[in-house]
Formats: structure tokens, sequence, C-alpha cells
């Protein structure tokens, strides 16, 4: 029976075999796949196909173009509204944390006086005691003029690995206030077990 003849079942899906020796120029387009064959003929048996399906969850829908930055849970829910009824914390710096908190590009922070007073919608003159204040209970640490750090550990515009790799930044610096770890005792009044 010739090869035309016999039944479909007996039959090889696929090319035609190779006779032995005989040679095929590379990246001949009769349907196998070269990276395919070098593994089936090196390796143990056929090689399955893995395919891989990526999801990508849909970004978050918040007002504003810029993105958005994660806040502390425990500091919006137990140190913040405790600050602020209790006036460890005035209106002021928590306006102007709030803005700065807006503004960051992974945790760093460019704006003058100026522009935080405006946006605010308060005198120029006033920033400046809210920003020593912030800086004081290691909020935010001044860099140079106009220049600030916000600490990461209360908010961040970033990744995990970003924000790891700015901590790491931090406390190689070694800082004598101890910024970003540790907050006055005011700030630190409640465990952060109990906020889950």
């Amino acid at each position: 029976m010739g090869e035309a003849a016999r039944p479909l079942r007996g039959r090889r899906a696929g090319p035609p075999r190779q006779q032995p020796g005989a040679v095929r120029a590379v990246g001949a387009d009769d349907g196998t796949d070269l990276a395919r064959m070098i593994a089936e003929q090196f390796g143990k048996g056929p090689v399955h196909e893995v395919k891989t399906v990526v999801y990508r969850r849909p970004p978050h829908d918040m007002l504003g173009a810029d993105g958005y930055s994660l806040v502390s849970n425990y500091f919006l829910r137990r140190v913040l509204p405790y600050c602020l009824m209790h006036n460890i914390i005035s209106k002021l710096q928590a306006a102007v944390l709030a803005n700065m908190i807006g503004r960051q590009k992974k945790g760093k922070i460019e704006a003058t006086h100026a522009e935080l007073a405006e946006e605010i919608g308060v005198k120029r003159t006033s920033i400046g005691h809210a920003l020593d204040a912030l800086c004081e209970k290691n909020l935010v640490r001044k860099v140079k003029r106009s220049s600030y750090q916000l600490n990461p550990r209360v908010a961040y515009n970033g990744n995990g690995q970003e924000q790891r790799d700015f901590l790491a930044e931090l406390r190689a610096l070694a800082l004598e206030s101890k910024f970003p770890d540790e907050l006055p005792p005011e700030l630190s009044l409640f465990p952060r077990s109990e906020v889950g």
C-alpha cells in the first residue's frame, strides 16, 4: 500500500520526516519550529506549550491625573484625627501635610513657601512655622531650600520596591532625628496592632 493509500489514522501528523543526514536550510518555512525541534531532539520527549494569560487590574479611578499616594491607615485613622482634635497638629500643619502628600513624587517634594501658601489659601509667611513643626515631628524632612522629603512610612507615591529603596536610602543617612522610623511620643499614642 502506497503512502497516499494508507489511512490517515496511521500517519504521523506534521511535516514529513527527514532522511538521516539530510540538510535543511535554517528558517525554511515548512511549519516546524526550530526551537521546538532542538528541544525535542536534545530533551526527553515532546515539548509542551505553556500559555500565560496576564490579567491587569484597572487603575483606581481617582480625582486628578497625577496618580495617588498610599497613605498609612494607622496614621489616617488613629494619629491624625487625635492630633487634630487635641491641638497636637494645627489645622495649618495638617493642610500643609495634606498638600505635600498630594504633591509628592516618590516621597520627594519640590515646592516653595509661596506655592504652598497659594494652594492652601494662606499667607506665605505662615508656611515656614508649619513646615518647621512638621519637620520636628518627623513627618517631613527639609533637604534644602524648597526641597523636602515626606516620611515614606506615613505616605508614599510609588510601588513597594521603590518605597523600600527610599527607606533604605534614608536609613543609611543615620539622621540624628531618626527620620523616618521614629515619630515623637505624641504621634505614637496607639499600638499599631489595633489597626487592621
